[in-house]
């Protein structure tokens, strides 16, 4: 085990010191998760993994978790649907996945030119981001939990040099969320694929292009040998929070000890998903230029139309939703009061 895994298990052991004994004596609580991606995948897949094992050990027999990789169960993109059906007890997710659904949430699975995952998880956490998102999924009968912090992704994956914002134009693209409306709006035909589906729909040329994650998890899908360009860093996804979501019945038949528990060990995931790939991530981007792929960054000129575009999106989606509105605003405000240190922080 390395010193970073020693860490993070201790870190884990500790945090749940306080919630062992109470769940310990309360029923056994039997949880089945589907993760919406492999459980070898870097942070996303592994991270459902690690959390299943930290509640099953910390607990001290009080959970019994049991979690499933994509597809065992349900459809990656149907896993929302299940949990609020009680069909699945939990999954291991992003909130873009029902962005179709639910406009708001898109703005806790990652902002377009939004802030870096430290002011992220400051607002969701110490703004108010974490008590609207709960909020807005509650109604529908689902409990949702921050539970895996990802670092910036990559800008994606592409068969074409994007050299100026006509290059978007009649261009079919696998994008989530806001960044894939903003791309519409220069000309470019947006879908939604799962994960499995990305690799044969760029070497058929049913796509031009795709983004996914991090190098680190991208590398996972071997997108190097179907995609000629590699664009870093990138602008739709500076940080993200994926989430663990229970059916709020199954929550609700759980005693506070065990909410405790699984809260703990969430925090201990988004530490140990935001550490593990600095260096994997790192090596993907070696291997990839060694294998002849183009590194590239996107133009200034690009980027600056991308993101006035993407205040135009939001504007309208904030006018058009007041749940939307609602967090916005929220990001916005605790944007502002946290600008005079993270803004120089990160230059």
């Amino acid at each position: 085990m390395s010193s970073a895994a020693k860490a993070i298990a201790l870190a884990g052991a500790l945090v749940g010191i306080t919630t062992v004994c109470g769940a310990a004596a309360a029923d056994t609580v039997r949880l089945d998760i589907q993760s919406a991606w492999p459980l070898t995948m870097p942070a996303s897949g592994t991270n459902a993994e690690f959390l299943g094992e930290q509640l099953n050990a910390a607990s001290g027999g009080a959970f019994r978790v049991k979690v499933y990789s994509a597809g065992k169960l349900v459809p990656p993109l149907q896993i929302f649907d299940a949990v609020q059906q009680g069909t699945l007890d939990a999954g291991y997710t992003s909130p873009l996945y029902v962005a179709g659904r639910f406009p708001a949430v898109q703005l806790f699975g990652g902002v377009p030119f939004g802030p870096d995952a430290i002011t992220y998880t400051g607002w969701l956490y110490d703004g108010g981001g974490r008590e609207i998102w709960s909020d807005i999924y509650e109604k529908q009968g689902v409990v949702t939990i921050p539970c895996g912090l990802m670092d910036s992704e990559s800008g994606g994956w592409y068969n074409f040099r994007i050299e100026s914002i006509d290059d978007f134009k009649g261009k079919k693209l696998r994008f989530a969320g806001l960044a894939g409306e903003v791309l519409a709006k220069h000309g470019a035909s947006v879908v939604l694929l799962s994960g499995g589906d990305i690799y044969p729909s760029l070497e058929k040329g049913i796509i031009d292009g795709t983004e996914l994650s991090m190098p680190a998890i991208d590398e996972t899908l071997g997108l190097e040998d179907v995609a000629k360009y590699y664009y870093l860093p990138g602008w739709h996804q500076p940080a993200a929070m994926n989430e663990l979501i229970i059916n709020k019945r199954k929550w609700d038949e759980m005693d506070d000890s065990a909410h405790a528990l699984i809260e703990d060990m969430c925090l201990a995931t988004n530490m140990r998903s935001i550490i593990s790939t600095v260096v994997s991530n790192a090596e993907a981007v070696s291997k990839f230029e060694e294998k002849g792929t183009e590194i590239m960054t996107f133009p200034p000129a690009v980027l600056d139309v991308l993101e006035a575009t993407t205040a135009d999106v939001m504007a309208e989606q904030a006018e058009s939703d007041p749940d939307f509105k609602r967090v916005w605003d929220s990001l916005q405000a605790y944007r502002d009061q946290a600008a005079p240190w993270a803004d120089r922080r990160s230059n």
